[in-house]
């Protein structure tokens, strides 16, 4: 098959975009590494900014090289039960994936994972709350298009989005690889069941749905087992 202008550039871009994001994620986990930073990392606006604008450009990437809207799964029919059925699905997978952390903690040690994201992003106060609540929407939105619904909807003409789920659900657990083996593993087959909901439903709002209430989840579940929010005095450790 021929590869068209418009499919190269789609393909050309959407990998640039992963790639970038894929760059400062790793970099982030570097420095995450000896930096403990004086503020909560959802809530600076230069991030929250950068985010907005890589979804601005993954829809216009979307509608303007790729197959458009309804293959990609943004049409907009019976939202309010998608995102129902989504939040309800997303709850129950936060618990599934929180139980799996605490018996491989038993398993293998507490070491398998660390909580110190989590601790950077904990809410102090009711006004973070509301910030962090706010900011984890883009966030789970950026990656449902560039990890679900411009790969899974957009190449279709490359490779079968069944194959392809597999090694972008990888990738995708990969770079939680600050977070330890249980962050890779768990995030890795969350990435899964993501896809899967997309290409079963052809639609990002049911993984969007599930996603977000997952990292609230998270959280939450934290709040309530007793883990601190991490913050640098001066911004070292």
């Amino acid at each position: 098959m021929l590869l068209s202008v418009e499919r190269a550039l789609f393909l050309g871009s959407l990998a640039l975009v992963i790639g970038a994001v894929a760059a400062g994620t790793v970099q982030s986990g570097l420095l995450l590494r000896r930096w403990t930073p004086p503020f909560n990392l959802l809530l600076t606006w230069p991030d929250n900014l950068l985010r907005l604008g890589l979804i601005a450009l993954c829809i216009a990437l979307g509608r303007w090289l790729g197959p458009g809207p309804a293959a990609l799964g943004w049409d907009t029919g019976g939202l309010p039960a998608q995102l129902l059925w989504g939040a309800g699905l997303g709850l129950a997978l936060a618990v599934t994936l929180s139980l799996g952390g605490w018996l491989a903690a038993r398993r293998w040690g507490e070491d398998i994972y660390s909580n110190k994201m989590v601790q950077c992003i904990l809410p102090l106060n009711g006004k973070e709350w509301l910030g962090v609540l706010l900011a984890l929407l883009p966030a789970a939105a950026l990656e449902e298009m560039l990890f679900r619904s411009l790969p899974l909807g957009g190449l279709t003409w490359l490779l079968s989005p069944w194959w392809l789920l597999w090694p972008l659900s990888l990738f995708f657990g990969l770079l939680h690889w600050p977070q330890g083996w249980w962050g890779v593993a768990g995030t890795a087959l969350a990435g899964v069941a993501l896809s899967l909901l997309f290409l079963a439903t052809g639609s990002i709002w049911v993984p969007l749905a599930v996603h977000y209430v997952m990292n609230v989840s998270e959280i939450v579940f934290a709040r309530w087992s007793g883990i601190d929010a991490l913050r640098g005095t001066d911004g070292n450790e």
